[in-house]
C-alpha cells in the first residue's frame, strides 16, 4: 500500500470518527489554454521483412500541437516536457523475428520485440516516456525480418504521442477532488465543549480499520 492509501485511510478513519467529510484536495493544475500536443497516426498497408528508418505513417488522424510531419514520419517536439509515445502492431502470421525501435535524434531508445508460433497473431504494443527539449525528433525504426499486418482501413499499425508534463505543470488537466474520502459516516452523539469536538485515537482507528476494509 503506498503513503497516499495509508493516508487516505488515516484521514478516512478521521471522518468516520468525526461524523464529518474530508475537505478537498487539489493534486495538480491543468496547463495552460492551447499547450496540448497529442498526435495519432496510422500506416496504410502491411510493412513486409524490409527496414523502414524511419516508418512513415501516411494516415494522420489527431495533429494537435503540428508536432508530427507525414511526409517524414518524424515527430518534431514543439515544446520541452515529458512525453509518452505508443506504437502498436498487428503481427503477421508466421515465424517472424520482429523489431521495432523508438529512436530520439538518431539514437535507439527503445526496442520493441515479439513473436508469435504457427498461424498465431497478436496486436503487440509498446510504450516509452521520455523528458524531451524543444526540437528533438521521435520516430519508429523496422527491422528486417520484421512483419506488420494492416489495410488501408483496419489502422493496425499506429504510432501516438502526448505531451503529459510542461514545465512541471500536468498537460491532462483535472485535479483530485474527492467530495468524501468516507464511504460512510458514523453517527453518534458528541458532547460540545468549548475545544470543539475530539476524536480518540480508538475511534480513528476503528474507523481507519473499517475503511480499510471498504477498499478492499
Amino acid at each position: 500500500m503506498s503513503c497516499f492509501h495509508v493516508l487516505g485511510v488515516l484521514l478516512c478513519g478521521v471522518c468516520l470518527a468525526t461524523g464529518h467529510s474530508v475537505p478537498q484536495i487539489q493534486r495538480q493544475t491543468a496547463g495552460r489554454p492551447g499547450s496540448a500536443v497529442l498526435f495519432f497516426v496510422a500506416h496504410q498497408g502491411s510493412l513486409r521483412n524490409i527496414r523502414f528508418n524511419p516508418i512513415i505513417f501516411n494516415h494522420v488522424l489527431v495533429n494537435q500541437g503540428s508536432g508530427y510531419n507525414n511526409n517524414t514520419g518524424v515527430f518534431t517536439v514543439p515544446h520541452a516536457g515529458v512525453y509518452q509515445f505508443v506504437f502498436s502492431a498487428q503481427l503477421c502470421r508466421g515465424p517472424n523475428d520482429n523489431n521495432w525501435f523508438f529512436l530520439v535524434n538518431g539514437n535507439q531508445r527503445m526496442k520493441c520485440h515479439a513473436q508469435v508460433s504457427g498461424g498465431d497473431t497478436v496486436l503487440n504494443t509498446c510504450y516509452y516516456m521520455e523528458g524531451l527539449k524543444a526540437g528533438d525528433r521521435v520516430w519508429v525504426k523496422q527491422e528486417v525480418g520484421s512483419c506488420a499486418w494492416a489495410s488501408t482501413i483496419s489502422r493496425t499499425i499506429t504510432f501516438s504521442g502526448i505531451l503529459l508534463s510542461r514545465e512541471g505543470i500536468s498537460m491532462l488537466g483535472g485535479t483530485f477532488s474527492p467530495q468524501n474520502l468516507c464511504p460512510l459516516t458514523l453517527k453518534r452523539s458528541v458532547t460540545s465543549s468549548s475545544a470543539g469536538q475530539s476524536v480518540t485515537p480508538l475511534t480513528a482507528v476503528i474507523g481507519g480499520l473499517l475503511c480499510l476494509f471498504m477498499l478492499k
